[in-house]
């Protein structure tokens, strides 16, 4: 019986799992950073030139480029986002054996629960982009290393695995930087547990892995960051300098309601254990402190301190499930379990609502979670989410009208660049030439992800009472994209 009881959290550790990550995963179009994550060199650009006029490391455009030997066009969202999927989930699965080598399986199991139904987490798995190989392999590094310090037949292997696996991360975004004090710390161990007779073999050993890690991060970043382009350094100066944007709600956007509250709640508790979990603050303060202090935009990179947060809270749950214990003894079990039930099951719900519903789009439109409105958002930074406006079918639509023209919409110019046809320019970056005529399709999306509600100042009802649309496109009955086709006359009168 005891036995069954430890199986059902990690059964439902793997469901929640593979079910945030894997259900409903090709419904969305692109968003405007996977179109990013896409290897689409220049005619004539080798791949070498194409990785150093990137701003990120190379390992997500070596993933698409493999991916495009099995779908050449990428035109099939749900193939080249599943590798990404699937790193996510074997993070979470090494995420657990490391957390449990380290605190045992209680700590890991509600810690690893944390990291699966974190909407943060789930909308990161859900897109073709970095983040995922960055978890993966961070991970990695620390449950190979830790390995290494725990079972002597890891001990050489583990550790230049481990080291290996963290240049892996660090080579997908610099994000990989983030683990830092707790692999010192677990190098440290290493050093300390060796047999004092072989200090001179471990000292080699260690000049060798840092030789390696060294060696293998400075072959792709040092010619980076000297052939640096302008629009590269300009991005980073905007990220670090501009407007401060609260990572309070980022976050509160991918977990809504009583989320927030939750983590606090429990983090704090889990100070309460500070001395086991020392390691843990210092792994969660390293990245709070370097993103929230010296960057003004962090966005989604704060997944790399709740990443370590999550072990806390978990501590946090074990001191608040002992003190019911010694408060009500008696009804302990049943108190414990019905707040674990309570946590678990509403945090999942929740994020099924968000990710994988996708009859009315979070963070598009209001959406309902029981009795509780969940208000649409209009920020920058939201991936993940249910987005459909049937980008593909537009791009079919001008393609078969076997002309050349014009387009506008009020969509983020990157996904136009990928699903519109190039016989078509962007009126706004290409005005109408005389020489190259052609009829201008006013593309209308309702619910951009850019949140601009206008075409050339006006809203969707003005070209609706103007002009018949000779395309429309639902979701679930509701018109989310609209093409309207004006003639070069129709279009001098509309910016005269």
């Amino acid at each position: 019986m005891k036995k069954i009881i430890n199986i059902i959290p990690v059964g439902y550790l793997i469901f929640v799992s593979l079910w945030l990550r894997l259900i409903n995963l090709g419904y969305s179009n692109y968003q405007g950073d996977e179109i990013k994550a896409l290897y689409r060199p220049q005619s004539g650009q080798s791949m070498i030139d194409f990785l150093l006029n990137q701003r990120k490391g190379p390992i997500q455009f070596l993933i698409t480029y493999i991916m495009s030997f099995v779908n050449p066009g990428y035109d099939n969202e749900l193939l080249l986002r599943l590798p990404f999927a699937i790193a996510g989930i074997l993070a979470i699965y090494f995420f657990y054996k490391f957390i449990k080598l380290e605190f045992g399986h209680e700590i890991a199991i509600y810690s690893s629960l944390f990291i699966a139904i974190n909407g943060l987490f789930v909308g990161l798995t859900r897109i073709v982009q970095y983040q995922s190989f960055v978890i993966l392999f961070s991970v990695l590094a620390l449950y190979l290393i830790s390995l290494s310090t725990k079972f002597e037949k890891w001990r050489v292997y583990g550790l230049y695995l481990g080291v290996f696996c963290w240049s892996v991360s660090i080579l997908a975004h610099y994000d990989g930087i983030f683990i830092t004090p707790f692999v010192i710390y677990l190098i440290y161990r290493w050093y300390v547990n060796g047999e004092s007779s072989h200090k001179n073999k471990q000292a080699q050993h260690l000049f060798f892995v840092g030789t390696i890690f060294l060696v293998l991060i400075s072959i792709f970043y040092l010619p980076f960051f000297f052939s640096l382009s302008e629009s590269t350094k300009a991005y980073w100066t905007e990220r670090i300098s501009k407007q401060s944007v609260s990572s309070t709600r980022t976050f509160m956007t991918y977990n809504p309601l009583f989320i927030i509250y939750l983590y606090a709640a429990l983090g704090l508790l889990g100070l309460a254990r500070i001395k086991e979990n020392f390691l843990v603050l210092l792994w969660f303060l390293f990245p709070l402190l370097a993103l929230e202090t010296l960057v003004s935009n962090p966005g989604t990179h704060i997944y790399t301190y709740i990443l370590p947060f999550s072990v806390l809270m978990a501590f946090g749950l074990e001191v608040f499930q002992k003190f019911i214990f010694n408060r009500f003894t008696a009804k302990s079990l049943y108190i414990n379990s019905f707040f674990l039930i309570l946590i678990y099951i509403s945090s999942f719900l929740l994020s099924h609502l968000l990710f994988i519903d996708n009859q009315k789009e979070y963070p598009w439109e209001n959406k309902r979670f029981l009795s509780l409105e969940l208000k649409r958002q209009s920020r920058q930074s939201l991936f993940g989410f249910p987005y459909y406006r049937h980008w593909e079918k537009v791009g079919s639509y001008l393609k078969n009208t076997d002309r050349n023209g014009y387009f506008i919409t009020n969509e983020k110019q990157s996904i136009t660049r990928y699903y519109i046809p190039t016989s078509y320019k962007n009126i706004e970056l290409y005005p109408y030439n005389e020489k190259t005529p052609g009829d201008i399709y006013i593309i209308y999306i309702q619910n951009p992800q850019n949140g601009n509600k206008q075409i050339l100042d006006k809203d969707p009802n003005y070209w609706g009472k103007r002009y018949q649309p000779v395309k429309t496109f639902y979701n679930y009955g509701r018109v989310v994209t609209t093409i309207y086709r004006l003639s070069f006359a129709d279009w001098e009168k509309e910016t005269r």
